[in-house]
């Protein structure tokens, strides 16, 4: 009720005519006489009633000729409806406003009789939604291809009337309802925060553009983004269900993934000429056996990239998990650039030979850095006799630490780890002997000798390299090429090789985008390096021996270089092949442009060509009328015992020494575990 309302109904009970006049007169424990004139005075009434606790407000009409009468309104404890308690209360007591969700529409999908519907899946879909939104559980007593009869699950205790009965139309197959009665004589609906026929259908009608556009959402956070999209709760269990049915509308089954392999290879070849699909299948068996992917643009711009490839495998996550191996190349700004791919059954030498017909035409010799994976040395042996092979120092530092195990305490490894790092560095033959020395002496010269003769020098070691290096001592870009694809090794092969495509596709668009906006010789990272360089090189003093020949001093030590065969004392400038600061020394001595004498593989060119060969976009619009019609059946796989592991399993060795509170002492515990003994000084 308003003001208004209330004149009307003074008017009507003591039967005002229009010209007569009065006004509205009621007292408080405040004030004796509150005159009541307009709303604002209605809306104050109420709020008196709320503070001094009355549940009635005697109102006088009072006739304005000077007769009066009196009438009585009861004002019941209502006022929520005319003022907001919120606004005499602390921000901790104040309800927070109202949130609206997508899923307050579901409420009207079914609304009455001969409502149409584009097909029987669809009002399953919004039957579903229905209920949900309206907080009530429905059994099917019928259910086939052309009938639906829906009833209140309480029918039978309760004997609720609700029911909805529909049928599919022959003429054009749609659903209509016949008969819909959407009374509920049953006890009361509540709407819960969850829902049992909130399955995974529903959910991935709910989410299915979210995860087309990101496949990498984690159940936990489609929970989450369900909860504060939809307003309800869903368990773990259905939103990984909701996913994978997105990723099957989107590929299909992962059986049928395979099969999907030959319209790939196809797709790849007439779109983007020049790359390289190899797909092997078993003849026998038709099953599916390994694939080889490069794209034209990643080998044409890989010869502008720097002359070195990260080799390194992952395990597919997928129902019938495989093997990825990825050769990922260097661009001249530090980062990962072209990557060919290889998902498999077995390891074996197939990805090496596809790939050398991949670089021999280049005429490079390319220097390639992995774990030393068994697998990886006896292919890589076979195929790429030739060619320099370094190992991640990384991996022979886990190694290492293995030949400790149950030998020595925690800080015994990590003294040993750290003067291997120094042998692995040493960039000339006295250092390395040096270096040796003190680790045979700290870590013990049996174990010590035995470990070496178990890797060449030339594969680890700078000072035994030859060759061109690039400073290179891990194989960490190959470890962040699979963590970047790490949502995509989840997925099917088929998916996997188009997210991935596609992912490398926008990467290498974007790179080529950015590149043009760079107005530096080099690439920005080579050029501030090349600062800090010259920064470090004005200490120096230069003094010329004979052409292209200077020694460069300061004040303790002294430097050979030579220009003309770009090397210097140091060897730095040979491992990494950028000049070193006693070189740029020279350089600038000899009043020589430095840029000269830098790999054109560092300079912004080199990176824009790198990028300007584009992955060329797949349309599967005409996939169904493809000529291909191979059905591959996917590998036979045995699942292994236990709970699948989502998780890489980490070397020994290859967690990170921390300090621990208690003790302080460097390690693997912490406060909590900690058990050493405690000198207490009393």
């Amino acid at each position: 009720m308003n003001y208004s309302d209330l004149i009307q109904s003074i008017r009507k009970r003591f039967k005002f005519s229009s010209n007569d006049s009065f006004h509205l007169e009621y007292s408080s424990p405040a004030c004796s006489s509150v005159y009541l004139d307009n709303e604002s005075d209605f809306k104050m009434l109420f709020c008196c009633a709320k503070i001094y606790h009355m549940d009635n407000v005697l109102v006088t009409v009072v006739k304005d000729v000077g007769k009066s009468c009196s009438s009585t309104c009861v004002v019941v404890d209502d006022c929520a409806e005319m003022i907001d308690e919120n606004d005499y209360v602390g921000d901790a007591f104040k309800d927070g406003p109202q949130k609206f969700f997508l899923s307050d529409e579901w409420g009207s999908y079914l609304s009455h009789a001969g409502q149409k519907f584009e097909s029987i899946a669809d009002f399953r879909d919004k039957l579903r939604k229905f209920a949900v939104q309206s907080g009530f559980h429905y059994v099917l007593s019928r259910n086939d291809s052309i009938y639906v009869n829906a009833v209140c699950a309480n029918r039978d205790v309760d004997h609720c009337g609700w029911e909805v009965l529909g049928s599919v139309a022959s003429i054009n197959q749609c659903f209509y309802i016949t008969r819909f009665n959407n009374v509920h004589t049953c006890r009361g609906m509540i709407r819960n925060r969850s829902h049992r026929q909130l399955g995974s259908k529903i959910v991935r009608t709910c989410i299915e553009s979210t995860v087309c556009l990101n496949l990498g959402l984690k159940p936990r956070e489609i929970m989450s983004n369900f909860k504060s999209t939809y307003g309800y709760e869903i368990s773990y269990k259905v939103a990984s269900r909701a996913k994978k049915r997105c990723v099957e509308k989107m590929y299909g089954s992962e059986c049928d993934s395979f099969s999907m392999l030959s319209w790939f290879r196809e797709a790849v070849l007439e779109t983007n000429p020049g790359s390289s699909v190899v797909l092997e299948v078993d003849e026998s068996t038709e099953r599916f056996k390994r694939v080889f992917v490069a794209y034209a643009g990643q080998i044409q711009g890989f010869k502008f990239s720097l002359p070195v490839l990260y080799v390194d495998g992952a395990f597919g996550k997928s129902k019938y998990k495989g093997q990825i191996l990825a050769a990922t190349g260097r661009n001249g700004n530090k980062a990962f650039g072209d990557t060919v791919l290889q998902r498999l059954k077995k390891t074996g030498c197939f990805f090496f030979k596809n790939l050398k017909a991949l670089l021999e035409p280049q005429g490079r010799i390319i220097t390639f850095i992995s774990d030393r994976g068994v697998g990886l040395l006896k292919a890589f042996d076979l195929i790429f006799p030739g060619n320099p092979h370094l190992y991640c120092y990384h991996h022979l530092r886990y190694n290492l630490s293995r030949k400790y195990k149950n030998k020595g305490g925690e800080i015994v490894v990590a003294d040993v780890l750290q003067k291997f790092f120094k042998v692995a560095y040493a960039s000339t033959e006295k250092s390395f002997y040096f270096h040796l020395k003190n680790l045979r002496d700290e870590g013990g010269a049996a174990t010590i000798d035995e470990f070496i003769r178990e890797i060449p020098l030339e594969h680890w070691c700078r000072a035994f390299f030859k060759g061109c290096r690039y400073g290179i001592m891990a194989n960490g870009i190959a470890e962040s090429f699979n963590n970047w694809i790490v949502a995509e090794r989840s997925l099917p092969p088929f998916a996997m090789l188009d997210q991935t495509r596609m992912k490398e596709m926008k990467m290498m668009s974007e790179r080529s985008v950015e590149s043009k906006s760079w107005t530096t010789k080099l690439t920005p990272k080579m050029e501030k390096r090349l600062k800090e360089q010259l920064d470090r090189s004005r200490v120096f003093r230069v003094i010329a021996s004979h052409e292209n020949v200077y020694e460069v001093r300061n004040d303790k030590y002294s430097y050979s270089v030579d220009i003309s065969t770009r090397t210097c004392s140091c060897v730095k400038w040979q491992i990494n092949c950028f000049p070193c600061a006693h070189a740029l020394a020279a350089i600038q001595g000899a009043r020589l442009d430095v840029y000269d004498f830098i790999d054109p593989y560092f300079t912004a060119e080199y990176y824009r060509m790198c990028y300007s060969f584009p992955i060329a976009p797949l349309s599967n619009v005409d996939a169904s009328c493809s000529s291909t019609e191979d059905f591959i059946l996917p590998p036979v796989t045995k699942r292994s015992a236990g709970r699948p592991k989502s998780k890489r399993i980490a070397s020994a060795g290859e967690k990170k020494l921390i300090r621990c509170g208690r003790c302080n002492k460097m390690g693997h515990h912490n406060k909590k575990s900690c058990t050493e003994p405690l000198n207490m000084l009393l």
